[in-house]
């Protein structure tokens, strides 16, 4: 059987970014702040739960990792057989994509966004139809709307949106439950929760409850819960049909035995979470207000990074940047000069790049 290898090349989506590890020769001395990495360590219960773990390496994980489900479900509030776990909330949107979508359908995805299930998409045969966002960098959801056809079979939604923070209101959440059609999966993706849980964000699954038709919630361990090595994310479906449905995708044990572990022991250390949702919250403001001094215009979020348009041309400050140490991610958007994406990285690592993008701005070259 020969493979797809047309489909294959169609993709256009680039792959994750190649960064040096920060304790490697190459890498030494490297600030990450272009992958919104947690600065901090997991919880401390969660490592020794992982550790604990290797020690039974040569044995297969829970395929149905009935503990961690039980926590989740006992957490949110939805069944344990309408959660599925995926190795990171990535993996999950590619199995979504490939749910819904056969060859020539079509799906409506804010722009930009994460990329992950619009990759899916097209490994699907489907067709994107990108919405660009509202000015303030949230999903324009009535716009989106707008754009559905009889061929639309996924609806995608990300609150926080990756890159841009910005957070999806109740009413346009209601508004998506509400007119999104019945044959059409509405997906929103939720991998920064805690974070805007932390500020009062929008309940998605309280409004998402009073829809009839299938819905997916997507979690990830990677933000809030320092765990992006290690890979665990999970769904909270409306039904046990839709996660039926994503378990058959599965592959065998895709989370691994320390994963399963540490994000057990993670999701019960409310401690570590409250620590590391405070030091995004004050190095937030910190941050926000040496940008706003320097001529900044941020967009509003409440997430792991910041989004905002530099003063001056995005992709010149991102490379000055870039010689001297520090990455961060430009982005091309709103405009040509574009805007920078920076996770909030300890406060040593903020210092460094507030102080490295002041000169940045003053000589890009």
């Amino acid at each position: 059987m020969s493979l797809p290898t047309a489909r294959v090349r169609a993709i256009t989506f680039p792959p994750p970014p190649i960064t040096a590890e920060p304790d490697s020769p190459e890498g030494a001395g490297l600030a990450r702040l272009h992958l919104n990495e947690a600065p901090m360590g997991p919880s401390p219960k969660a490592l020794a739960a992982a550790v604990a773990a290797l020690a039974h390496a040569h044995r297969y994980p829970d395929h149905a990792a009935s503990e961690l489900i039980g926590q989740i479900a006992k957490a949110t509030g939805i069944a344990a057989d309408c959660i599925s776990v995926g190795n990171g909330s990535g993996e999950i949107l590619v199995a979504l994509a490939q749910m819904a979508i056969d060859p020539g359908d079509e799906a409506v995805f804010p722009a930009p966004t994460f990329p992950t299930c619009g990759k899916g998409v097209q490994i699907a045969g489907g067709r994107l139809i990108n919405v660009p966002l509202r000015a303030d960098g949230v999903n324009d959801v009535p716009a989106m709307l707008d754009a559905i056809t009889d061929r639309t079979r996924l609806f995608y939604l990300c609150t926080p949106n990756n890159p841009t923070g910005g957070i999806l209101s109740a009413e346009d959440l209601a508004l998506a439950a509400q007119k999104v059609p019945d044959d059409c999966l509405l997906v929103v993706d939720e991998a920064y929760f805690e974070f805007t849980t932390a500020q009062d964000g929008a309940d998605a699954l309280s409004i998402l409850r009073n829809r009839t038709a299938p819905w997916v919630v997507t979690r990830s361990f990677s933000k809030a819960y320092c765990l992006a090595g290690l890979r665990a994310g999970y769904a909270l479906c409306s039904s046990s049909e839709i996660c039926d449905a994503l378990w058959t995708l599965r592959p065998n044990f895709n989370i691994n035995r320390p994963a399963l572990a540490a994000a057990s022991a993670a999701l019960a250390d409310t401690e570590h979470l409250a620590a590391v949702l405070d030091h995004a919250n004050t190095e937030r403001a910190r941050l926000s207000g040496s940008l706003r001094a320097q001529g900044c215009k941020l967009f509003p979020g409440a997430t792991n990074f910041l989004t905002f348009q530099p003063a001056g041309n995005a992709n010149a400050i991102a490379a000055s940047l870039k010689e001297q140490g520090v990455l961060v991610q430009a982005l091309p958007w709103p405009d040509a000069d574009g805007s920078l994406r920076v996770t909030l990285g300890s406060r040593e690592e903020n210092d460094r790049f507030l102080a490295l993008y002041a000169s940045a701005v003053q000589d890009p070259a």
